[in-house]
């Protein structure tokens, strides 16, 4: 049963700030709810108050400037998978909001709100991670960017600040001649591993690397150290890095147990995606400029 709370509703992003700064630990954000509402009603987190942040007009919607196209932090998964400018210029994007929960989450959750959950069983993180994607955040004191990589910290822990609200998503398509790719494995509606890759392929070999992979430890974490020394290899070798890297891999992923899979598993799991991402991201690069 859900305890009394009362529900503000700000029209900008600015007083959604100074409502979270006036009422400290007794506020929390309310965009989507569709993870807040369940802990809220089985008892994991109480709150006096929810600061609806959807009646926001500035944090709906997706924009493209020539350069960047912007995520408003409101916009929900399915709308981020329909989106044209999302599906054309940042399609691994589109594809892992498409699997997210079943349709009533992706109706009801955000771009937003998944990134501040911070759920490590995230679909959207890995494919921010390769495009370079940063958060940006208000509050009444100005505005910052940060890039998802470091907004992320741990398993439900981000970097942003008590009076802060996240208010958009930035991010570039990949460079011309990059292919990509997004993998993943499910149980329960939700993902066990998830891998993204951006691969630029040149003569049959790797000329540069994007790689990410998700669900296996406390964070979603781009691979830039197995980047490097994928770079140069032949595509057909680069597909069998799983063999080559998995200890390696397990260094950089810190691999948890719980119960979608035991650490062991979702590094074996990532090792076999990771091969695929590569070999599917170089083959598309290849067959778009033949």
């Amino acid at each position: 049963m859900l305890r009394p709370f009362r529900l503000l509703e700000p029209t900008t992003a600015m007083e959604a700030s100074a409502e979270l700064r006036r009422l400290g630990d007794q506020a929390r954000v309310y965009a989507g709810g569709a993870e807040l509402v369940l802990l809220m009603r089985h008892g994991i987190l109480q709150t006096d108050y929810l600061v609806n942040v959807k009646g926001i007009p500035s944090l709906h919607g997706v924009t493209w400037d020539g350069t960047v196209a912007r995520i408003g932090a409101a916009t929900t998964h399915s709308q981020v998978e329909r989106d044209p400018i999302v599906r054309q210029r940042l399609p691994t994007l589109a594809q892992s909001a498409g699997t997210i929960g079943n349709i009533r989450v992706r109706n009801q959750g955000t771009i937003g709100g998944n990134l501040c959950f911070a759920d490590p069983h995230s679909d959207p993180e890995a494919p921010l991670l390769v495009h370079d994607a940063q958060v940006v955040l208000s509050c009444t004191a100005g505005e910052r960017r940060l890039p998802v990589d470091d907004f992320l910290v741990g398993t439900f822990e981000t970097a942003i600040q008590p009076d802060e609200i996240l208010t958009g998503v930035e991010a570039e398509p990949l460079p011309t001649g990059f292919g990509q790719a997004f993998l993943r494995i499910e149980r329960y509606h939700r993902p066990t591993v998830n891998v993204a890759s951006g691969v630029r392929a040149a003569e049959g070999r790797i000329a540069e690397a994007r790689l990410a992979v998700g669900c296996v430890g406390a964070r979603t974490i781009r691979l830039r150290d197995l980047e490097t020394r994928v770079t140069g290899l032949g595509v057909d070798e680069a597909t069998r890095v799983g063999r080559e890297y998995g200890p390696i891999l397990t260094e950089l992923l810190e691999p948890v147990d719980d119960l979608l899979g035991s650490a062991e598993y979702k590094i074996h799991v990532a090792c076999v995606l990771l091969g695929r991402a590569i070999g599917e991201a170089a083959h598309t690069n290849e067959a778009a400029e033949s």
